[in-house]
């Protein structure tokens, strides 16, 4: 019988990443399915894909970005090291993987074994990953059923240069989810379906199931404030800091490795050595406070019911601003209240959240997202 692929990144190294392409695959087995995720490494042969991106400039602009990164990494290659061992451990030992299919052509004889498709989660539709042709299943056989559960663009247009082929690989799919809203408005606009905005797969999951991956010990003793913080401003940092000298609690951190700030350092905090996604998850349900522009760290908060700052990665006026997905989700779960704007207030010390009502709209939202699950599998 044939299996199910499930087209994740869990080889894309952060927590998010990594732990939605665990809830997808979890997901899919949890519903009844033989099914595993497609593990291919791309070659150089099909780099020639990636030509026209030359020709946009919001997508070089991004590759710099990541340029920059490789750079840092380079620099730490020791600690980036330890940290990706880390995470791959966690990958082979929650996941279950295809044989690797190394280049294009190897990627497409492999089709044939399956006979549906899962894509998942994360920014699997941003226009900088459309060279590789792998999140498209253009790889795949026409006869093969295609369902995208919550993928995400990460942008608000796709540029013009690519709606022709966008608009094509989506046409082929049976059944399609999205993330966000503006996802939602996007596939409207190029295909002319409406589809539905699920929840991520992390929240498909409440935390007695996410239990069942976390580390015997916590990775901090007593109580502290745990701060993830994916951008570099240092407005966040403060407000940190105002909280860690008001409440007395220590800070525990774990850096991400894409923007670093220099302000981290005067944080005083812990960091965690080599923290793999079940420690990330360990270090939210422990925590006193959460202190995070993340949206799987406000995920994991609202699940395990902490006391919750959320800040903006980016100013509310940039270019990059990505916060509107956090947005939609405290919108959804009835928390915009949690939202700090670069300015302390005391409120955020002792103003409670009612979880028991949070919580009824987050399953209102999960119940609606399985039966989409369920159903487009199925049909």
């Amino acid at each position: 019988m044939k299996k199910v692929a499930v087209v994740v990144c869990p080889n894309i190294r952060n927590f998010g990443s990594v732990l939605q392409s665990y809830a997808t695959q979890k997901a899919v087995t949890r519903l009844g399915y033989d099914n595993e995720y497609i593990k291919y490494v791309k070659t150089k042969k099909t780099a020639y894909k990636y030509l026209i991106q030359l020709l946009i400039p919001s997508i070089m602009a991004e590759r710099f970005s990541v340029l920059k990164r490789k750079v840092f990494q380079r620099k730490n290659k020791t600690m980036i090291d330890r940290r990706n061992k880390a995470f791959d451990a966690f990958v082979d030992k929650y996941m279950v993987a295809s044989p690797k299919y190394v280049g294009y052509d190897e990627l497409k004889k492999a089709a044939g074994k399956y006979s549906m498709a899962v894509l998942g989660s994360d920014q699997v539709w941003n226009p900088i990953n459309s060279g590789s042709d792998f999140y498209t299943l253009n790889w795949l056989r026409k006869s093969t059923k295609r369902v995208a559960y919550a993928p995400s663009f990460g942008v608000s247009e796709v540029p013009t240069l690519l709606k022709s082929s966008y608009a094509e690989f989506l046409k082929k799919f049976d059944h399609i989810s999205v993330r966000e809203k503006r996802g939602q408005k996007i596939v409207k606009q190029l295909t002319g379906r409406q589809v539905p905005v699920v929840c991520d797969p992390t929240l498909l999951f409440k935390a007695e199931d996410w239990d069942e991956i976390m580390p015997e010990k916590p990775v901090a003793e007593g109580k502290y404030i745990f701060c993830y913080l994916l951008g570099n401003r240092n407005e966040p940092r403060k407000c940190v800091l105002k909280l860690a000298k008001k409440t007395g609690l220590p800070i525990v951190m774990m850096p991400f490795f894409g923007e670093i700030s220099e302000y981290d350092y005067k944080l005083k905090a812990k960091f965690v050595d080599n923290p793999d996604p079940s420690h990330f998850v360990n270090a939210i349900k422990n925590a006193e406070y959460v202190c995070t522009d993340s949206y799987h760290g406000t995920v994991f908060s609202i699940l395990y019911r902490k006391k919750l700052l959320v800040f903006r990665r980016h100013s509310a006026d940039s270019s990059k601003n990505t916060f509107s997905r956090l947005e939609s989700l405290l919108s959804i779960a009835g928390m915009k209240d949690r939202v700090v704007e670069d300015v302390w207030e005391d409120r955020f010390l002792d103003a409670t959240t009612d979880y028991n009502k949070v919580h009824e709209n987050i399953d209102k939202l999960r119940k609606k997202s399985w039966d989409y699950l369920s159903d487009s599998m199925k049909n």
